[in-house]
């Protein structure tokens, strides 16, 4: 066999690892794929000599460390107490409370976060939905908003591998998340009226108890942004804010030493350190293994990459990161550069197909939770998911006319 299809065949080996393997540990699958890949394709020493390398750059671990420490704080404002003050002081309406619940809650990283906030939908629509459709609720709107929160992990993800700016990407998936929000609105909760919450949440509004766990949410992503665009911070900014978060959250929460190392514990930033980690090495990897030269002579479409290569990739595998950590690659080098508008809708269309997935965690534990089969809860996703594929396709080539 020729050597020319060693890069090629360890390419192969590498993204089967990863696919077969994150079905357990995305961590795992990741740094297990970047190590097939950099065994094969490079001598032993250069070997270890770049995965040293990008173990010990700064930049590299800021950044794993702030996405270490994002679900530290959704645990810490869980097992306080803080999180039920802020949906207790919500007073916007039914409706509202029904997007408002998973929506907020779908932002922390939390293990088996999709049953935090099933009980609150579930109660919220009792008189006007039935189970399938309170389940479709509670997995559509916990994702959507992860269409525009600087802090997503799998954004930020896709940004580090595409060599773009979170905020610049967001500004093109802004229309993406408004018709999202839209059909949501009209495919699922079209039989909600929005009058005032239930009993639960009819007593007066203690402001400070909505606002203080608010506040320690929306921290991070301000100070991100405001060192990012007036500093000039990279990683930097990220852990920044997101350091400054967790510090009010303890405050804040007045949560005691031990119980906090039981927060950190449930929380397992350790895997989310090492999955940055891990994604940096694979980059490392795909550039020195020589796969760019084989990739350059397929001849892919752009589109069948932005939209139904992506949107296939994320339902098989029930994730975001893990079809854009092999598909960004791929795109940079079949065309050289991926625009903020083009990483925009290969991220829309990778979350859609991950939302029906029938491996996306949330979606089998928002089903279990209703006692609905897996499949009918797909079927009553199904509609609204595929009208806002169509519609993410034809706001691409609209904004293409102009960007």
């Amino acid at each position: 066999m020729s050597t020319t299809w060693i890069p090629f065949i360890a390419f192969i080996l590498s993204l089967g690892a990863i696919l077969v393997l994150s079905r357990k540990s995305i961590t795992i699958g990741i740094f297990i794929g970047s190590v097939i890949l950099g065994v094969l394709t490079l001598p032993f020493y250069e070997f270890l000599q770049k995965m040293l390398t990008t173990l010990i750059t700064p930049e590299y671990l800021l950044l794993a460390s702030a996405v270490g420490l994002i679900p530290v704080i959704g645990i810490l404002l869980d097992d306080t107490g803080l999180l039920d003050l802020m949906i207790k002081n919500f007073k916007f309406g039914r409706k509202s409370l029904i997007v408002f619940s998973p929506a907020v809650l779908g932002l922390l990283l939390m293990p088996g976060g999709a049953l935090f906030s099933a009980p609150l939908v579930d109660k919220a629509g009792s008189e006007h939905l039935d189970d399938s459709r309170k389940a479709s609720i509670n997995v559509w709107f916990r994702h959507i908003l992860h269409l525009i929160y600087p802090l997503a992990t799998a954004l930020i993800i896709a940004c580090e591998v595409a060599g773009l700016q979170t905020y610049s990407v967001i500004v093109f998936l802004s229309p993406f998340f408004v018709i999202s929000l839209l059909l949501g609105l009209i495919f699922l909760l079209d039989k909600v009226n929005n009058e005032a919450t239930f009993e639960k949440f009819e007593n007066s509004v203690n402001w400070l108890e909505f606002l203080k766990p608010l506040s320690i949410i929306l921290l991070a992503p301000i100070i991100d942004f405001v060192l990012k665009f007036f500093f000039g911070l990279k990683s930097a900014a990220t852990f920044i804010g997101v350091s400054m978060s967790l510090i009010l959250g303890i405050m804040l929460s007045k949560i005691q030493f031990k119980p906090l190392t039981q927060v950190v514990k449930k929380a397992k930033p350790w895997d989310f350190f090492f999955l940055i980690l891990s994604i940096y090495l694979y980059q490392v990897f795909f550039k020195s293994s020589g796969i760019a030269t084989l990739l350059k002579n397929i001849n892919i479409p752009a589109w069948s990459l932005l939209l139904v290569i992506s949107f296939i990739f994320g339902f098989l595998t029930g994730r975001v990161s893990t079809p854009l950590i092999i598909l960004i690659p791929i795109y940079l080098v079949q065309f050289g550069h991926i625009s903020a508008l083009e990483l925009a809708v290969m991220y829309y269309s990778t979350l859609l197909g991950y939302i029906i997935s029938p491996v996306h965690p949330c979606l089998v534990f928002t089903a279990e939770y209703f006692k609905i089969d897996t499949r009918e809860l797909i079927r009553d996703l199904l509609k609204v998911d595929i009208v806002a594929f169509i519609f993410g396709i034809l706001i691409y080539f609209l904004l293409i006319t102009f960007f």
